[in-house]
């Protein structure tokens, strides 16, 4: 998934020149939404941030109550529904899909697994990570975003600004060079700078956005991905049918065989070989009549194909699970991999193993 994940590619399309990706982000309105997001980062990171510290003090410091878990776990499935919501808006703001795992999970039908098997996955604690984040990286994005476009929307409209500003004001930099405005002809040479700041502010804003869409991925996605990516394994004679080498002559795009090019060949001779000599001795009508023919030895052993039907008879969820054993992953792996309940595994490989006639999973692997 994010593993080979391009964060730049929505970014950036295949299908622009190098003009276009430099300055077509400018005038792209997915650039601004962007730069949307990334300011709504900062009021939602301090909401994020005022919320689990104050939850989490008050839940622990009141643990040894009914009242402290109570707390703890309504942060738990607080920042759940949190996580959807931030998955949500970075995915769109990025132009991709984050695939978050199942509010509910396969084979757990109680409140206690609920929580347990909450309190074990990956993702419930990379989500509260997440949210943390969100406080210093909105921070962060708000202050540059906001003094950069104020610094290049001053250096564009500078000839307006000096048209209806009564005193001449001035543009410090920190090397200690100073440019005053008297006129709207002197802050028209300030715009070229500006637009140029305008263009790398853009790549700027994209660049910020796409590496917080690849965090928000890595952090909220879920970890049950190597089912899409990992090849399905196929027993031998499945796959698809090999080109003949024999071509037909006269087709277009094919070559006659090699005995039909030396035989056309002006400079080529036929070999001049003759064929082995067999010894078939006479036998009289007598006893050809009491002799039987001997079969064809591949005609009495025919060759054994893969029998697959037994592979069809699964169900959707018991396919997944035989591919993941077939690639030697153990019921955990499996847990990890479905985000279902280890009972559950359990209960697909022993019908897996059923449908198939298989004694254990290390058969499975064997065969395949």
């Amino acid at each position: 998934m994010f593993y080979k994940y391009n964060p730049f590619a929505a970014a950036y399309p295949s299908d622009r020149g190098p003009r276009g990706k430099i300055f077509l982000p400018v005038i792209d309105f997915r650039t601004y939404v962007r730069a949307g997001h990334i300011l709504l980062m900062f009021p939602l990171g301090i909401a994020y941030f005022v919320l689990l510290v104050v939850s989490l003090s008050v839940g622990g410091a009141l643990i040894w109550t009914l009242v402290g878990p109570v707390i703890l776990l309504s942060v738990l499935f607080v920042s759940r529904w949190l996580g959807d919501l931030e998955a949500l808006m970075a995915g769109f703001a990025n132009q991709t899909q984050i695939r978050r795992p199942p509010s509910r999970l396969e084979g757990v039908s109680n409140f206690r697994s609920q929580v347990k098997v909450r309190l074990v996955g990956p993702t419930t604690w990379t989500g509260l990570i997440y949210l943390f984040a969100q406080f210093p990286l909105g921070i962060a994005a708000f202050v540059g975003i906001v003094t950069t476009g104020a610094v290049v929307l001053a250096l564009i409209f500078s000839p307006i600004i000096a048209l209806y500003s009564n005193e001449p004001f001035h543009i410090i930099s920190e090397i200690g060079w100073t440019y005053t405005i008297n006129s709207p002809l002197d802050g028209l040479l300030l715009t070229p700078i500006g637009l140029f700041g305008l263009v790398l502010a853009s790549h700027m804003i994209l660049a910020f956005s796409s590496l917080h869409g690849w965090w928000a991925k890595l952090m909220l996605g879920s970890r049950s991905t190597r089912i899409v990516a990992r090849p399905i394994p196929t027993p031998e004679g499945d796959g698809p049918p090999k080109p003949s080498t024999t071509a037909v002559p006269g087709e277009i795009g094919t070559k006659p065989p090699i005995e039909q090019q030396e035989s056309e060949s002006p400079t080529a001779e036929p070999p001049e070989t003759e064929a082995p000599k067999r010894f078939n001795p006479p036998v009289s009508a007598p006893v050809a009549a009491i002799l039987t023919p001997v079969p064809n030895p591949s005609e009495l052993m025919p060759e054994a194909t893969p029998d697959l039907t037994p592979i069809a008879e699964l169900t959707a969820r018991e396919q997944e699970v035989f591919m993941l054993m077939a690639h030697g992953d153990t019921n955990a792996d499996i847990t990890e991999e479905l985000f279902i309940s280890e009972g559950t595994v359990k209960t697909h490989v022993k019908r897996v193993l059923s449908k198939l006639y298989m004694r254990d999973r290390t058969q499975v692997v064997v065969d395949l």
